[in-house]
């Protein structure tokens, strides 16, 4: 049977210039591993220019602290089906809990504005 993959989106706002975010999803229970991660904004450019973070998932880091946004990232001209960051053979998500710590730094390209982050997994669901 083929296996059937599930775009899982999370969103939280930046609304506080250089003030750390901790934000904590549970993915849904059918959801078995996730393939892939992609990251996106209403205002791309702060997202490129100003933010990092640490992503963990079941407890397991992912990508450490300080990771640039900017490689979760993809431009318009990427094919759909190649916009995620690949996880390799994917990480079986365990009890589901998808924790991120992001960071907003000040970046002469970006002045400080609010600004949401939407992060997408790409999930093999049950």
């Amino acid at each position: 049977m083929e296996k059937r993959l599930v775009d899982k989106i999370c969103t939280f706002l930046v609304d506080a210039e250089g003030q750390p975010v901790s934000k904590k999803f549970d993915l849904d229970k059918n959801v078995k591993v996730v393939h892939g991660i992609m990251m996106s904004s209403d205002r791309p450019n702060l997202l490129f220019y100003r933010g990092s973070q640490r992503i963990e998932l079941s407890g397991e880091e992912l990508f450490p602290e300080d990771f640039e946004s900017k490689m979760f990232m993809s431009g318009m001209a990427v094919a759909p089906d190649n916009k995620y960051k690949s996880l390799g053979n994917g990480v079986v998500s365990g009890n589901g809990e998808l924790k991120i710590q992001y960071k907003d730094t000040a970046n002469p390209n970006a002045p400080f504005a609010a600004y949401k982050v939407i992060i997408s997994l790409l999930c093999e669901m049950k």
